[in-house]
């Protein structure tokens, strides 16, 4: 994929290919484009709810190419948009401003939210270009030159738009701010929310969200057993095949109860008899399909346990049905803490890391702004070898911008600095 922008902030001119192995970070100054090119990235996948972002950037052209034929254009001039060279959409943003502001149905409460004094309904200005429609009952004003009716954006430009939305693929964003977020209510009011606490509960609905699925594969497998096992002509072989299928089915189990995934007695002294040779098979056969329920949930939370347990000192992460997930002081047995005792700096690193293993869907393209906010030094040098386990794990293109050199660490081939890139323009 490859970013152009023609004076981004009336200044700068880029060009921005990102790198074949997954991982490209950008560095740079303050105030040269690094959280903007990621927003950009994202406005653009979110299709005609993400245009109106552009409106309120200040930009000459800007051109996002996955390959020769597969581009996306947006030109901005006095205050316009036009969209990939089509003249038949372009969107006016202070005609739309000028008639919110003077019009006395709407209190503009920010840069770009308006109060309906009617109904306490928020509208911003990216509900109002994805519908124009909340418009057309107060005003036959013509705020999109050359529209359909209640089409801001004309359908071959939704249609632009959508189009390459698929081809980017999912996109996943992961702002700087991240142990605060906000809910959204009907009426656009947002509220602080503090992830730290709605942890332990996102944990208990995934742990009850996999058991469940396990539980219905087991009894769909369980009521089968018998008629199964009068059909079966296949059996345990031997002694050292019923001793591998032993260890390997201990090891799973070992894994289960550690996370609290089931509470079964580990078999222990058992020895192969020839008379159940066939049922055995049955039975390992059945655990290995039940199994696969859990296998990803199992690596996923192996992953995020590793990582950070590697970084918390005197204490470790602990998963539980009852609890989600909790701290346990590893000098006092017993001993539990709260995730809301944690530094800043703990935290911020938890919420990091489930975001990206939980959250982040495979094969994904993966916005993270700033993941060195709070961290140790020790923690940011470790911050891309961490990354890169999940990179190779869940098949993701990830994008990172940063200030610092230690997140960087040893992986300067997959730097991009805009400093670097603006001085060469000047040269």
């Amino acid at each position: 994929m490859k970013i152009q922008f023609k004076k981004l902030f009336g200044r700068f001119d880029y060009t921005i290919e990102l790198k074949k192995d997954g991982l490209t970070i950008i560095t740079g100054p303050n105030g040269f484009g690094k959280s903007t090119i990621l927003n950009c990235i994202y406005q653009l996948y979110k299709e005609v709810d993400g245009i109106a972002y552009f409106l309120n950037l200040d930009f000459e052209e800007v051109i996002f190419s996955i390959s020769d034929n597969k581009k996306f254009k947006i030109v901005k001039n006095s205050g316009k948009l036009v969209i990939n060279d089509k003249t038949d959409s372009i969107i006016n943003l202070k005609e739309v401003k000028r008639y919110l502001n003077s019009y006395p149905l709407y209190n503009n409460i920010d840069e770009n939210k308006w109060i309906n004094r009617r109904t306490s309904e928020v509208i911003t200005l990216d509900k109002i270009i994805a519908d124009e429609s909340l418009l057309d009952s107060y005003s036959e004003e013509n705020f999109f030159e050359n529209r359909t009716p209640n089409r801001p954006i004309s359908a071959l430009v939704r249609m632009d738009l959508r189009k390459f939305s698929k081809e980017l693929g999912k996109v996943f964003y992961i702002r700087e701010q991240r142990l605060v977020s906000e809910e959204f209510d009907r009426f656009d009011e947002s509220r602080l929310k503090d992830e730290i606490k709605e942890l332990p509960k996102k944990f208990k609905l995934l742990l009850a969200r996999n058991s469940s699925e396990y539980s219905s594969k087991s009894n769909e497998l369980d009521s089968s057993y018998p008629i199964r096992l009068f059909n079966n002509k296949e059996a345990i072989t031997s002694k050292d095949e019923f001793n591998q299928k032993i260890e390997l089915m201990t090891e799973k189990f070992q894994k289960l109860n550690k996370f609290d995934l089931s509470r079964v007695q580990i078999w222990r002294n058992l020895e192969f008899k020839e008379e159940f040779a066939k049922a055995l098979k049955i039975y390992f056969d059945d655990f290995d399909e039940k199994y696969q329920i859990y296998e990803n949930f199992v690596n996923q939370l192996e992953l995020f346990t590793d990582i950070i347990n590697d970084k918390l000192e005197f204490k470790k992460i602990e998963i539980s049905r009852e609890e989600g997930i909790f701290i346990e002081d590893i000098n006092v047995k017993g001993k539990k803490l709260s995730l809301s005792q944690l530094s800043s700096g703990e935290k911020q690193e938890i919420i990091l890391f489930y975001k990206l293993i939980f959250e982040t869907p495979e094969n994904t393209l993966l916005l993270i702004d700033e993941p060195e906010i709070s961290l140790h030094i020790a923690w940011q040098k470790k911050f891309m070898d961490d990354l890169y386990k999940i990179i190779k794990f869940k098949n993701l293109n990830v994008i990172v911008a940063t200030h610092s050199p230690q997140i960087i660490n040893h992986r300067w081939e997959n730097q991009i600095d805009l400093g670097e890139l603006y001085e060469q323009k000047l040269d």
